[in-house]
């Protein structure tokens, strides 16, 4: 038993030595909720990237410190700047559509206290429905590999070593200083937060009995030009993280092929009259291009 666990198996200090820090750009609707379930005591740190929406004003009412940028610096710097201002133990970073409650904290800093070689620890997560969501999966190089069925996997019954997690909810211990690269705006920082872990020699640890809500794309009010930007910044993260673990020629390359994929794709769906998905290609292929174009294609 942890020295500071009760008879009832509970840890009463999990939350004082915790901080969240959520990211946020016009997510009012989705941040609330968050607040509200955030477990009693837990101090939250809301770092809002220029929003209209009157969110900022709402975490302050209920009491959450708000950072305010300027401008939107993007999800990895927001989370860096959340971080550097927190004193706690640990860091909780959650989408502002993640929802957690007391026993699934407790169940992350106990993960942490057992298994002090960890630099994350990840809950499972469930979606808006109930439904279990796989959030754990192999190294990005080795994923794309992988012929499996998913849904067909087991549900893992006790804690476990997994290369990546979603960063839609993770518990950072703050001593090892891990920070998102800041040359992920979107997407793929959370590939490279763990990817950072294992090179330290620290393991990433999923731990099942910590059930946390992520209702999933909900963080923002959903419009064609939030869809464009996304589906853009997917295909150019992409090619940084390829550039910067696998090399720049090997990013070149997957870059060519992303050209012949997103512009095939583009091409039938226009013939098809798939305005939806021709607009996602034609992002995509607006990111590779953003990538190939980049001076020098640092990282």
């Amino acid at each position: 038993m942890h020295a500071l666990e009760r008879k009832d198996g509970r840890l009463p200090d999990a939350a004082t030595r915790v901080t969240a820090v959520t990211v946020t750009h016009n997510s009012a609707a989705a941040l609330k909720g968050l607040l509200d379930a955030l477990p009693p005591g837990l101090r939250a740190i809301i770092v809002d990237n220029a929003s209209t929406d009157g969110g900022p004003a709402l975490a302050e009412v209920a009491g959450a410190t708000v950072i305010r940028s300027p401008r939107n610096l993007g999800f990895g710097v927001g989370c860096n700047l959340g971080m550097a201002a927190i004193r706690t133990e640990f860091v909780l970073l959650l989408n502002p559509d993640a929802r957690i409650g007391a026993e699934a904290l407790e169940a992350l800093v106990r993960a942490a206290d057992e298994f002090p070689e960890a630099a994350i620890v990840a809950p499972a997560l469930l979606d808006s429905s109930g439904a279990p969501v796989r959030s754990w999966d192999a190294a990005q190089p080795r994923r794309p590999r992988l012929i499996r069925c998913r849904d067909a996997e087991p549900w893992p019954s006790g804690p476990f070593c997994a290369d990546y997690v979603q960063g839609a909810a993770m518990l950072l211990r703050r001593a090892d200083g891990l920070r998102f690269d800041e040359a992920f705006f979107l997407f793929y920082e959370d590939d490279d937060l763990c990817t950072q872990a294992r090179c330290l020699g620290r393991s990433v640890v999923v731990v099942p009995g910590a059930v946390v809500t992520h209702a999933g794309g909900r963080s923002s009010r959903p419009s064609p030009r939030i869809h464009w930007r996304k589906a853009q910044h997917m295909a150019f993260s992409r090619l940084v993280y390829a550039a910067k673990y696998q090399g720049k020629r090997a990013a070149a390359r997957q870059a060519a092929a992303r050209l012949l994929h997103h512009g095939g794709k583009a091409l039938g769906h226009a013939v098809t009259l798939r305005r939806g998905k021709l607009w996602t290609d034609l992002a995509g292929l607006a990111g590779t291009v953003r990538w190939i174009a980049r001076p020098g294609r640092e990282g």
